[in-house]
């Protein structure tokens, strides 16, 4: 008799919410979850995962190619030991040595055939790697670094929420407040909402402001959340709705012309 066959389902992209992967396991009993890390400047490969390994370590996006190699840098260039956040660098066979006619991408390869990936990640003892989120999508709120993936991760875990978008704000005191856009197939409270992610999150990651989006969020052409759009369009909202709560605004001219202030 043939031996039952189990199939890998895996995927790619950010990381799944946990329970998102141990729903996968109870749905698909012939198939076990996945997911891999890779980026078209190493021609796709890069880290996988799949299996036992994967449902012990569902924000894990696996070990290294046997092609490839990792390393995680502080600001200064610095190699990090394991288990330290820092900026992933990768450097093997597959990886592209420069940009076509880009002279403007030079810092994006350093000495010894690092390339800088842009994401901000750590390698634990064993070789798992985890990806916290892109650089350039780390939310700076009052000198604190907060991961858009982690707190995504920690909405997508809420009943109800479908999509979730977490993103920063402009904030005077902060610089940065965290905000999210989420939809949902039920009502949501958001102070219920707020105070659940509490047992999930420190205080400073929960997001201030909660959007509820009554369509599924808007995507570009490769299939991701259109962050961008969804940032501009909350950050619009959040500035009429400033406007509209100044009681009164009055005028006082000086020289340089009129200034604005409330009274």
């Amino acid at each position: 008799m043939m031996s039952e066959v189990c199939w890998p389902l895996a995927g790619g992209g950010a990381a799944r919410a946990e329970s998102q992967v141990k729903g996968l396991d109870d749905t698909f009993k012939n198939a076990k979850p996945g997911t891999a890390w890779g980026m078209t400047e190493t021609n796709s490969i890069g880290t996988s995962i799949v299996g036992d390994d994967y449902l012990s370590r569902p924000s894990s996006s696996g070990r290294v190619s046997a092609v490839l190699e990792l390393g995680v840098v502080d600001d200064g260039g610095n190699f990090l030991p394991s288990g330290e956040r820092g900026e992933l660098l990768i450097r093997g066979t597959s990886v592209i040595h420069k940009y076509w006619e880009r002279p403007d991408s030079i810092d994006d390869f350093l000495e010894d055939g690092w390339f800088r990936t842009g994401d901000i990640a750590y390698i634990d003892k064993e070789g798992f790697l985890y990806v916290v989120d892109r650089l350039k999508q780390i939310i700076i709120r009052g000198g604190e670094n907060i991961g858009c993936s982690e707190v995504e991760s920690a909405l997508a875990g809420y009943p109800s929420i479908i999509e979730a978008c977490v993103y920063g704000v402009p904030d005077e005191r902060l610089g940065e407040e965290v905000a999210a856009t989420i939809y949902a197939d039920n009502q949501v409270d958001v102070a219920a909402l707020q105070e659940s992610l509490k047992s999930k999150l420190a205080n400073f990651k929960i997001p201030k402001y909660v959007r509820i989006s009554e369509t599924p969020l808007a995507r570009i052409a490769s299939g991701k959340i259109d962050k961008k759009s969804i940032q501009k369009e909350h950050v619009l909202e959040l500035d009429t709705k400033r406007l509209r709560t100044i009681p009164e605004l009055s005028t006082r001219k000086r020289k340089s012309g009129t200034i604005l202030y409330c009274t």
